[in-house]
């Protein structure tokens, strides 16, 4: 028996290994950091855990690529205050914990009054900060109550 492939047939086999092939792609986009750490046993903070780790507290925020370090200060007003640590920039601001268990926070002159939302994880008892995107904004070297700055 001899079977001759039609134009037809060979135009279906190539649409249905194209539609393969577009949907495998959609399933193979990148892992965010926030994903990773998640998949790693990561745990999200709720709104009341990031309130009783933030509020009234000092925390030694450092910059996701490990060049800046900023004591930063959470007050019970939703007041933010701001120093870096070994340079001259201080900073205030405003934030609040949201009941999507992300903290928002929003300096004066850098953020225009915008808040910029992060989730909060707890990777291996080192407190991580995600942006909206997934990326990594930072993390805490340690908390201390009240402000030490």
């Amino acid at each position: 028996m001899n079977i001759k492939a039609t134009s037809i047939g060979t135009l279906a086999i190539g649409t249905l290994a194209l539609v393969a092939l577009a949907a495998s792609s959609f399933g193979a986009a990148a892992e965010t950091a926030e994903e990773k750490a998640l998949s790693a046993g990561a745990k999200q903070l709720t709104s009341d855990q990031i309130a009783a780790r933030f509020v009234g507290m000092t925390g030694t925020w450092v910059s996701s690529s490990g060049n800046k370090k900023v004591q930063i200060y959470y007050g019970g007003n939703n007041d933010l205050y701001g120093k870096l640590v070994g340079g001259n920039w201080s900073g205030t601001g405003y934030y609040g914990v949201a009941n999507d268990d992300s903290i928002c926070i929003s300096w004066k002159g850098k953020d225009k009054g915008r808040l910029r939302c992060f989730e909060v994880l707890n990777d291996g008892g080192v407190i991580k900060k995600f942006n909206v995107d997934g990326s990594l904004n930072g993390s805490y070297d340690n908390f201390e109550k009240g402000k030490v700055f």
